[in-house]
């Protein structure tokens, strides 16, 4: 099983020209116009949120955005006009439940790394936005690198979402017997742990066929995050929802926004 560490992610970050896109090797997606009942709703995905140290492999520092950058990003938001929603409130919307504004995006961060509580809440709470944190629960309280419960109930009393990301981060469809374990269970870890079961789901590296989408629909999961794909998504995609890679590129990170394609994209990410 692949270690739920930085150190193990496998594949190099692809730099790709603007208009270019990449999708997972175990469920191909289309690079069609999106359906008709599609909706254009960015969701950003972040890891870690912390200065450059030495030591960084490339891979680290493709996937770590400087506080001092992720500051102008949420600033680029809050003043462009652009509402931050909660990625239950996109979810009601697919669904037919509510509308969303115009010019909706929705952040998300994956892991559970404590830079994200020491960086990064600190920067959405002065802007006033909501983000959802996507954490794998079994390293949570052991390992000194991720958050601990009561930070992560600190997030959650302060307007952020917990999702789950799984107990041991390994890419599901080479772990179909690990499925009930890692999905249903790391459910009931974060319920058990902040006395409120997570509504969204979001599968390590990116990785889910049918039968990982299957078991987060059985779980209990109203919706589950892929980890590229673009910002389309209809109610069709709910349990493998399209996503942007957030690097330090503000360009990219400009278009993925405004609605020109993002720049940046990555073959598979934590």
């Amino acid at each position: 099983m692949r270690l739920p560490v930085r150190e193990s992610l496998v594949g190099a970050i692809v730099v790709l020209t603007l208009g270019a896109s990449a999708t997972s090797h175990h469920a191909p997606r289309s690079t069609s116009a999106p359906d008709a009942d599609s909706l254009r709703v960015p969701i950003l995905v972040y890891h870690s949120v912390m200065p450059h140290h030495p030591g960084q492999t490339a891979e680290q520092r493709v996937l770590n955005v400087e506080d001092a950058v992720f500051e102008a990003q949420m600033k680029y938001l809050a003043d462009g006009g652009y509402h931050v929603v909660s990625f239950a409130a996109l979810v009601d919307a697919l669904e037919g439940r509510d509308s969303l504004p115009d010019r909706a995006v929705v952040i998300t961060f994956d892991d559970g790394w404590g830079n994200q509580y020491r960086h990064a809440f600190p920067i959405l709470r002065r802007f006033g936005l909501t983000a959802t944190f996507f954490v794998f629960t079994t390293p949570i309280g052991k390992d000194p690198k991720l958050m601990t419960w009561e930070q992560l109930r600190e997030l959650q009393d302060g307007g952020m979402t917990i999702g789950s990301h799984t107990r041991t981060h390994p890419v599901l469809p080479d772990y179909h017997a690990a499925l009930h374990n890692e999905v249903q269970m790391s459910r009931e870890d974060i319920k058990e742990h902040l006395g409120r079961a997570p509504d969204f789901f979001a599968y390590p590296f990116g990785e889910w066929d049918s039968l990982s989408a299957a078991w987060a629909r059985t779980a209990g999961y109203r919706a589950a995050r892929t980890y590229r794909g673009g910002a389309w998504n209809s109610p069709s995609d709910l349990y493998h929802l399209r996503a942007v890679p957030v690097t330090e590129n503000m360009q990219a990170f400009e278009r993925a926004v405004s609605g020109d394609r993002p720049g940046v994209v990555a073959q598979r990410g934590r």
